[in-house]
């Protein structure tokens, strides 16, 4: 494995535990104010942070317009609006399921429509991580569910394997600070559209206030910006089934930090999603990395 896939998978890693590690913040945040407010939130928060940081580094000039940007602010809204609603209406666990069948979308995606290769070790190793995060997510409490959640977690699913292409693409030209930058951008003008700051809620106490600070620069400007710098060096397939650890970091998370043991269920499905993850880096990588060469 060269170089650059070491890096991408790096990223990757550090982009799955920012997210997961937040997750437990997110959660009490939503007992305040709506996930959609919290979605506005995260995106303004991230812009604001990230504009004077790339103008000073220089990565506010895009090459080849906007329009590409627009589009994946767009694509941010949905795949995080989606997630909040599909959590919202069938839990954390069936819902986080739901969103990480993306990395088999992406690999569908680049077999029938890129004419890529994909070893049958990454097919294994995704199944195996998708089967590692039901069971440390426990998401057969779907048992009689809600048909509405799973339909808004499909969509999430197919928004966020749509995130990982279009990241991989945008990251042929442009570095990870312009990709999150102008993405934001766009995503938070959508928001403000939709939500318009004047009837955002202010009578929210100082920890909602540092909660929605924290889920914007760790929970969402950190882990995005390590997210792009993977796919800038990893294959879309590659960076979205190491996404599946998210759910690991976060179990772990609330062990430590809120005494939420795990069960002997929870362990295995950890054990099967670092294992998936931990066959990628070595057995699946070359295969993916070489395809992408040939296609570029």
């Amino acid at each position: 494995m060269d170089r650059s896939t070491r890096n991408g998978i790096a990223f990757a890693l550090l982009a799955a535990l920012f997210w997961g590690v937040s997750g437990a913040v997110a959660a009490d945040a939503f007992t305040h104010m709506s996930a959609t407010r919290v979605a506005e939130a995260r995106a303004i928060v991230t812009t604001l942070l990230f504009v004077p940081f790339a103008y000073f580094r220089g990565g506010l000039a895009p090459r080849g317009g906007l329009l590409g940007f627009a589009l994946l602010g767009a694509n941010l809204v949905i795949v995080n609006v989606t997630f909040y609603w599909a959590i919202d209406r069938l839990g954390v666990g069936p819902g986080a399921t739901i969103q990480f069948l993306a990395p088999i979308f992406v690999l569908l995606w680049m077999v029938v429509v890129q004419r890529r290769h994909v070893s049958p070790t990454v097919w294994v190793a995704a199944a195996v991580a998708v089967a590692g995060v039901f069971l440390i997510t426990e998401a057969w409490s779907l048992e009689g569910g809600d048909w509405i959640g799973v339909a808004w977690g499909l969509i999430s699913a197919v928004a966020f394997a749509s995130y990982l292409v279009f990241g991989e693409y945008l990251g042929r030209s442009h570095p990870a600070i312009t990709i999150v930058t102008w993405g934001f951008v766009f995503a938070s003008v959508i928001w403000i559209f939709v939500q318009p700051l004047w009837s955002f809620p202010t009578d929210l106490s100082a920890k909602v206030w540092l909660e929605l600070l924290w889920i914007g620069i760790v929970g969402t400007a950190l882990p995005f910006l390590f997210g792009f710098s993977a796919l800038r060096r990893a294959a879309s397939g590659i960076v979205g089934v190491i996404s599946t650890t998210e759910p690991v970091f976060a179990a772990t998370a609330a062990w430590i930090l809120l005494g939420q043991y795990l069960s002997v269920i929870q362990m295995v499905g950890g054990a099967m999603v670092l294992g998936a993850a931990a066959a990628i880096q070595r057995w699946g990588t070359t295969e993916i990395k070489d395809s992408v060469e040939t296609v570029n």
